[in-house]
């Protein structure tokens, strides 16, 4: 499954690359998201970009056909490798890893300049090699990734706002 969200801001790619490489507003913008257990285990930047790895669980309403997979609180690991690229542009590989899941998750960040501000370009993919459930594991885990890359576009243009 294949996520694509266009995220618009006022404010610069510099203001929002901080905003993600900090370990203080990593943990305010996931504990504001909902989760829990929050630690960033790495958060090494220069000047050529940064490395961020945090672990958090995180809430799931999860349907009982997938109960065997997925439970109410899940860990999850994500690595975030950032690239600064000419013209203002920050660039981002994601793993995103869920303990105990036979999904893989990954994508892609791009925070572009804009006139009136930046966009950054979110790109997740979501797969399975479970034959059957593994649709539906799909499907769940994509829509709550889509959801919640939503919910965190709106934490992150209120907190750029104050």
């Amino acid at each position: 499954m294949e996520i694509y969200q266009k995220h618009k801001y006022a404010h610069s790619t510099d203001e929002l690359y901080a905003m993600f490489t900090s370990k203080k507003e990593i943990k305010a913008k996931h504990k504001a998201l909902g989760a829990r257990n929050i630690s960033v285990e790495e958060c090494a930047t220069d000047d050529e970009g940064a490395l961020v790895t945090f672990v958090r669980e995180v809430p799931a309403n999860v349907p009982g056909v997938l109960s065997k997979f997925l439970q109410p609180w899940n860990v999850v690991e994500q690595t975030e490798e950032w690239e600064c690229l000419d013209g203002d542009v920050y660039a981002a590989d994601l793993d995103i890893d869920i303990a105990n899941v036979p999904v893989t998750v990954s994508g892609s960040l791009e925070l572009k300049p804009t006139k009136e501000g930046c966009v950054n370009h979110v790109r997740l993919s979501v797969d399975c090699g479970i034959p059957f459930v593994g649709k539906t594991l799909v499907e769940f885990v994509g829509g709550d990734c889509g959801r919640l890359a939503h919910k965190e576009y709106k934490y992150l243009q209120e907190r750029l706002a104050r």
